[in-house]
C-alpha cells in the first residue's frame, strides 16, 4: 500500500480546484477558508494563538466527562433579538430558560421534571416560540426527542400544546400556522397546524411510501419524495395544491440520481442534490415548470453535506462539503450571513462555524463553534457592535489542551482504490503504541467526519491511537464509492479496514502487538468478522449491539419488517446461504484468537439479542469465553448516563488489559497531520 505523505503542523491546506457556474468572484480552492474571498464583515478585536501540538503532558479527564451528554442545548435567539433561549442540564434534570438581551433578565425558568426537557426551539413570532420536548425512555435516564409540538410565550411563560409532526416550514407570512408532516400508515401527510388551537388541515398526502415533502417559498406542498414497492426512489410534482401528483423521475438506490431539498431562488425552482454524470452529489437547480436541471457546484471527491440557510430558511447562501475537513462554499456571496460566516471562520481557523438561529435582519446570530478538540461553544454574534460573546459551552470541563488532534488519512488499498479515514492521537501517545480501530455503524450511507467525537477522544485520552476508516459503502463519497460496498460485508469492506490497520503499523503509529478493534451495530459486526478473518492482527475485539449471524438478517430485526427493508437486505448482503455463513462471525468463531467482549441490550430491535447469544455460544464452543455485558432493559446501544459510564469503563478496562496499556503514556512525540 502507498503511504500517505506526512508533514508537520502548518494548518489546513488547499486541495484540488473547483469548477463552478456561479457569477461573481472566482471560487476559492477546496480546503481554503472562504472568508479571504469575501473580506471582513465583523471587524472584531480578538487574539488567536495557533500553535502546533507541543510536547506536553495532558491531563486525563474523568470518563464521565466524555460519556455524559452536553450541558447545554436548544440555544436560539428571537426574531427581534430580544430573547435568548437555552436548555441547561443540571445533573438528571434540565431547565429551559428564556432571558432578555442585553439585560440577561430571566423571563422563563421551567423545569419539566425528571422525565422531560426541551429538545429544540423554533421562533414563530417575536414573542412566541415553538418547542419540541424530549421524554425519558422507559428504564433509562436518557431523554429522546418526540414529534410533539408546543408553544411557549417569552414574557408569560405560558405553554400550549400544538399537535405533533415534523416542521416543514414556520410560514413566516402566516404567524397563526405552521406546516408539518406526519406518518400515516406507510405514507406521510402534510398539515397546516394552527399554533393556538392545535387544529390542523391536511394539504397533501405523499405520492409514495415513506414520503417526505419539500414546500415552495409560499409554503405550498408541490413536491413529494418517497419509495415504491421495488425500493426505487420516486420524485413527484404537481402544479398547484389539490392537483394529482405526476411522476417526474425514479431511480434505484445505488444509481446516480437527484432529489429536491429546498425551494430555489425563483418561483417553481428547487435546489437539488444531483449525482448524475459525476457520482458525487453536487448542488443543482431544478426548474419544475420547464422540467430542466442545472448543476451549480460539485466537489470531485465528496457529496454536499448540508445547506446553509438564513432566517426561517428563506434563502440558501452556502453549502458544506466534508472531504478531509469541513469546507463551506458560498453560493450567494453578497448575503450578510455569508460575510458573517466567513469572518467568523477566519477568527476560528482550526474549527468549524455553524450559524444557527438569527434575528430577522441578521443583525444578531447564535454561532456554534466546534472542532476535533472543541466539543462546542455557543457565541452571540453582534454585527453592529462588532463583537462576539461566549454564551455557554457544551462540555465546559473538557479543556482543549487535554484533547487530541484528529488528522485525515487518505490511502491506497490492495485493489488500487483510494479510501479515507481519520487518525486521532494524543501528542503524548507512544509511537508505535496501542491502537483502537473504531468502526462506524450503518454501514450504508454513514461515514465518520472531522469533528469532536466523544468516544474517540475518550480512547485517545487513555493513550490509544484511534483509527477510523470510511470503508467502501460509507456515505458522502459519491454513488460509486458507496455502491462498491454492496454485497461486500466481510469481504472488500473488511479488507479496507484491514489495509488501513496495516498501514498504521507500517507507518510506525501502531504497535502490531497492541491493536484492538471496536464498533457499534455494523461496527460490531466488522470488529468480530475482522478478528475472524485476521486472527493475528488484533489482540481483542469489542462488539457492541452488533449483528453476528447474517443468515437470520431476513427473519430477525426491524429492517426486514417492510418489503423495502427486506429487499434492501437482499441487495446489500445477497441470499446465498453458503456465502452468508462464510461472512458471519457467529459461524467463524473457531478462527477467532483475540479476546472478545460482547455488549448487548435485551430490547434491541435493530440487532436482536439472538445475534449476541449466537456469537457468545459459538465462542464458548470454540473455547474462547467472551466477556459478556448484558442488560435486559437496554436497546440498540445503552442509554442513560449511568449505563453509558459503566459500559465505557468496562470497555476501557478490557482494552487496557489486552494491550498492556498504561494510564499515563510516555511523552515521546510531536503532533503531525497525514494527508
Amino acid at each position: 500500500m502507498d503511504r500517505p505523505s506526512a508533514r508537520r503542523c502548518t494548518g489546513r491546506q488547499p486541495g484540488s480546484a473547483v469548477q463552478t457556474d456561479l457569477p461573481g468572484p472566482a471560487a476559492t480552492t477546496w480546503g481554503q477558508r472562504n472568508g479571504a474571498a469575501v473580506g471582513h464583515w465583523l471587524k472584531i478585536s480578538i487574539t488567536l494563538v495557533v500553535l502546533c501540538p507541543a510536547v506536553t503532558v495532558q491531563a486525563q479527564p474523568p470518563v464521565a466527562e466524555f460519556t455524559s451528554p452536553p450541558e447545554v442545548t436548544a440555544v436560539s435567539i428571537s426574531p427581534t433579538g430580544r430573547y435568548i433561549t437555552a436548555t441547561i442540564r443540571q445533573g438528571d434534570r434540565s431547565e429551559f430558560q428564556i432571558v432578555t438581551h442585553p439585560e440577561r433578565e430571566f423571563k422563563v425558568q421551567k423545569t419539566l421534571g425528571d422525565a422531560a426537557e426541551v429538545a429544540d426551539v423554533t421562533w414563530l413570532t417575536d414573542e412566541l416560540a415553538l418547542m419540541r420536548p424530549a421524554y425519558r425512555l422507559f428504564g433509562t435516564d436518557i431523554k429522546a426527542a418526540t414529534s410533539q409540538l408546543g408553544t411557549i410565550h417569552a414574557e408569560t411563560g405560558h405553554v400550549r400544546r400544538s399537535g405533533s409532526g415534523t416542521v416543514l416550514d414556520i410560514l413566516p407570512d402566516d404567524p397563526a400556522e405552521v406546516l408539518v408532516s406526519s406518518p400515516v400508515a406507510r405514507f406521510s401527510e402534510a398539515y397546516r397546524v394552527n399554533i393556538r388551537s392545535g387544529s390542523r388541515r391536511r394539504v397533501a398526502r405523499s405520492a409514495s411510501l415513506r414520503g417526505t415533502f419539500v414546500p415552495n417559498g409560499a409554503g405550498e406542498v408541490l413536491v413529494s419524495i418517497g419509495l415504491n414497492t421495488e425500493n426505487y426512489q420516486e420524485i413527484h410534482t404537481r402544479n398547484a395544491p389539490g392537483q394529482r401528483w405526476n411522476l417526474v423521475d425514479s431511480y434505484e438506490m445505488d444509481e446516480e440520481g437527484w432529489v429536491p431539498v429546498h425551494f430555489g431562488p425563483r418561483p417553481n425552482s428547487y435546489y437539488t442534490l444531483d449525482s448524475r454524470g459525476g457520482s458525487t452529489a453536487g448542488l443543482g437547480l431544478y426548474d419544475a415548470a420547464a422540467d430542466t436541471h442545472k448543476m451549480i457546484i460539485r466537489h470531485p471527491s465528496v457529496d454536499v453535506t448540508s445547506l446553509l440557510s438564513d432566517f426561517a430558511n428563506r434563502s440558501v447562501y452556502g453549502i458544506r462539503f466534508d472531504h478531509h475537513y469541513p469546507q463551506v462554499m458560498y453560493i450567494d456571496r453578497s448575503h450578510p450571513l455569508a460575510r458573517q460566516h466567513a469572518s467568523l471562520q477566519q477568527m476560528f481557523p482550526d474549527d468549524t462555524v455553524e450559524i444557527g438561529s438569527t434575528t430577522r435582519d441578521h443583525r444578531l446570530a447564535i454561532a456554534l463553534v466546534t472542532g476535533d478538540r472543541r466539543p462546542g461553544d455557543y457565541y452571540l454574534v453582534d454585527v453592529e457592535a462588532s463583537k462576539i460573546e461566549l454564551l455557554r459551552s457544551r462540555k465546559p470541563r473538557l479543556n482543549r489542551e487535554d484533547l487530541s488532534p484528529m488528522s485525515p488519512v487518505e490511502l491506497k488499498v490492495r485493489d488500487g482504490s483510494t479510501i479515507y479515514g481519520y487518525l486521532t492521537s494524543s501528542p503524548t501517545a507512544q509511537k508505535p503504541g496501542p491502537m483502537v480501530v473504531y468502526i462506524h455503524g450503518g454501514p450504508h450511507g454513514v461515514r465518520d467526519y472531522w469533528a469532536y467525537d466523544t468516544i474517540v477522544q475518550l480512547f485517545a485520552s487513555r493513550g490509544f491511537h484511534v483509527l477510523q476508516v470510511n470503508y467502501r459503502d460509507s456515505g458522502g463519497y459519491g454513488v460509486d464509492y458507496q455502491r462498491s460496498g454492496f454485497g461486500e460485508w466481510g469481504r472488500q469492506m473488511q479488507d479496507d479496514v484491514t489495509d488501513a490497520t496495516r498501514w498504521a503499523v507500517e507507518t510506525g503509529v501502531a504497535d502490531p502487538d497492541r491493536i484492538c478493534i471496536h464498533g457499534i451495530s455494523y461496527g460490531a459486526y466488522s470488529a468480530l468478522i475482522g478478528v475472524a478473518r485476521e486472527p493475528d492482527l488484533y489482540r481483542c475485539a469489542v462488539g457492541y449491539a452488533g449483528v453476528y449471524d447474517l443468515t437470520i438478517m431476513e427473519s430477525k430485526g426491524d429492517v426486514q419488517r417492510t418489503l423495502a427493508g427486506e429487499q434492501f437486505i437482499r441487495r446489500i448482503l445477497g441470499s446465498d446461504e453458503a456465502s452468508l455463513v462464510e461472512t458471519s462471525p457467529a459461524h467463524q468463531a473457531n478462527r477467532i484468537r483475540a479476546k472478545v467482549m460482547l455488549i448487548h441490550g435485551g430490547r434491541d430491535d435493530r440487532a436482536p439479542v439472538e445475534h449476541a447469544y449466537r456469537m457468545r455460544d459459538a465462542l464458548r464452543r470454540a473455547g474462547n469465553e467472551p466477556e459478556w455485558v448484558f442488560d435486559i432493559e437496554q436497546g440498540h446501544g445503552f442509554a442513560g448516563n449511568a449505563a453509558r459510564l459503566d459500559v465505557y469503563e468496562r470497555i476501557l478496562a478490557f482494552l487496557k488489559t489486552h494491550t498492556d496499556t498504561d494510564d499515563e503514556p510516555e511523552d515521546t512525540s510531536e503532533g503531525f497531520i497525514i494527508e
